[in-house]
């Protein structure tokens, strides 16, 4: 009698073990997808492609200080207004990758 009560505790726990892992998964997931919905980088990319290419003395500043050395993201955070800047910054991968390609790799 007492075997059957074991394998059933033994049961119990597992099946507790897997929903604590599965929860895990889930909240892990769910996490990932809102840090990835907040960024909107088309609206970015268009702000960088504003500075570098139609506004003359914006580019020409943003050129010149990264010729310098300065870092890419932070001249362009100071170039545009606060709201784009925040924006920037939320998708600071994708600001790198496109700055990347378009000829001003961030600062290392």
């Amino acid at each position: 009698m007492g075997k059957g009560r074991v394998q059933r505790a033994r049961g119990a726990r597992w099946r507790l073990s897997f929903f604590r892992v599965a929860f895990g998964a889930c909240l892990l997931a769910a996490m990932q997808g809102t840090a990835g919905a907040a960024c909107d980088f088309s609206a970015v990319k268009l702000q960088i492609d504003v500075v570098l290419d139609r506004d003359a003395a914006r580019g020409e500043k943003f050129r010149r200080e990264v010729a310098s050395g300065a870092d890419s993201i932070a001249v362009l955070e100071s170039l545009v207004a606060p709201e784009m800047a925040k924006k920037i910054d939320i998708c600071r991968f994708e600001t790198a990758e496109y700055l990347t390609k378009r000829g001003f790799p961030p600062f290392h």
